[in-house]
């Protein structure tokens, strides 16, 4: 692909820079001279697939991650990765994750810039987590870097999609060095505000090609908030049958409500642009039953519904979590991918060594902070009804969905199992 093939984006935010300048932790920058040009939403042909696509591997990933125990996953995080590492990928690679992301080519490439660019719009300093009270108006941080062992040099057309599309940084480093984990880890705190102080990448060495990483960070307080007075230790009860006291957060509020196949569903905005839907499932059924179609029918039951009153019971969170995806990317039909068949755009001998994703998640009376890190790891390889009051008690196991209002992209999604266990 030359230049003037790259998918044409929006307004210009930022400009690469266009010399080797010194990053420190061991690497320097080599970003690409194109400048940052995001989709907006009404130009991204595929859209709906890609959002689609997003929630079909978040429901995917935690029912076969979950088995029984607390976890916490970001489809956004997770799929902007794999589609930064789609621009690199040629052949049955290629093919996999254009199955994967929903959409192929620049159709592809357009959607993803504009969902980042749409969230993005709420970009703020990290570090706002760090502060006693969450910010009025909702924090979205998103950023992409691309770490590259000094000798290699990938194709340009894919260093330039990175800096059109996705607003990456790219930078070089000697694998083999002490510095180049620091680097990492420095990019990894700084762009989670410290919730994730280091990289999951294993001690870096002269195996690594590259590591693509990605960063999203949400701090955002609820539209209608919990009074504290109104948290109690209430029963739980575990996939076992045992009850343990959970503490749990109580108010009743008008708010999107519908139920789906016996399973209750609300949708909890934050005070712009955000909201949480928490889904209790019929008793009986596994948070991790929920699949991507229904959760496109909760989508289509919102559409136009008619706020409901609801008694609302809900246990507070705080949860981290971290998992080492490749078998995951195997499993769900990414197996060439995983061998390098073949990422020749970034390096011609070099396969998948780790999806690492690490992510936490925290819900109490006044809003939600969660954040996530993926990252990508090559390695050398050989070349190859009317409105009423309701009552909903999340006494029982419970899953989520933190969600773009406008485009239902999941940022966030977690199955819980026992809120009382990190």
């Amino acid at each position: 692909m030359h230049l003037d093939d790259l998918p044409r984006f929006g307004s210009v935010s930022l400009i690469g820079l266009l010399a080797l300048t010194s990053c420190g932790g061991g690497g320097e920058d080599h970003r690409s001279s194109v400048e940052y040009e995001p989709a907006s939403l009404n130009e991204a042909d595929a859209l709906t697939e890609v959002v689609n696509a997003s929630t079909r591997f978040g429901s995917e990933s935690l029912s076969e991650l979950a088995e029984g125990q607390n976890t916490v996953v970001s489809p956004a995080s997770i799929l902007v990765a794999l589609a930064m590492l789609a621009e690199g990928a040629r052949g049955p690679a290629a093919q996999e994750l254009d199955g994967l992301l929903g959409a192929a080519g620049s159709e592809r490439t357009e959607a993803f810039s504009a969902l980042q660019a749409a969230v993005l719009e709420y970009d703020g300093d990290p570090e706002v987590v760090q502060e006693d009270e969450l910010p009025e108006t909702p924090l979205l941080h998103l950023a992409n870097q691309l770490v590259l062992a000094e000798s290699t040099s990938p194709e340009q057309d894919f260093m330039d999609v990175l800096a059109a599309a996705f607003d990456a940084g790219v930078v070089t480093t000697d694998f083999g060095a002490a510095g180049s984990q620091r680097l990492l880890d420095d990019w990894v705190n700084e762009h989670t505000g410290g919730l994730i102080e280091e990289s999951a990448v294993e001690t870096p060495n002269a195996d690594l090609v590259f590591v693509l990483q990605n960063a999203i960070l949400l701090a955002a307080r609820w539209q209608s908030q919990f009074d504290p007075a109104d948290t109690s230790e209430r029963d739980f009860t575990t996939p076992d049958g045992a009850t343990v006291d959970a503490e749990t957060m109580h108010q009743t509020l008008e708010a999107e409500y519908t139920e789906h196949d016996d399973a209750q569903i609300i949708r909890l905005p934050y005070t712009e642009a955000f909201a949480m839907d928490v889904v209790l499932p019929a008793e009986g059924s596994a948070p991790t039953d929920f699949t991507d179609e229904d959760w496109a029918a909760v989508d289509a039951a919102f559409i136009g519904q008619e706020r409901a009153t609801v008694d609302l019971a809900l246990p507070t969170v705080d949860l981290r979590t971290g998992e080492d995806l490749v078998a995951l990317l195997r499993n769900l039909g990414g197996s060439e991918t995983v061998a390098g068949n073949d990422l020749s755009r970034i390096d011609p001998a070099v396969e998948i060594g780790q999806l690492a994703h690490q992510a936490v998640l925290t819900i109490d009376e006044e809003g939600t902070v969660a954040a996530a890190v993926t990252e990508i790891v090559g390695v050398t390889s050989a070349p190859a009804d009317p409105p009423k009051t309701v009552e909903m008690t999340v006494d029982r196991p419970f899953s989520l969905r933190i969600v773009h209002e406008e485009t239902s992209w999941p940022l966030f999604m977690a199955a819980i199992f026992d809120p009382t266990e990190d």
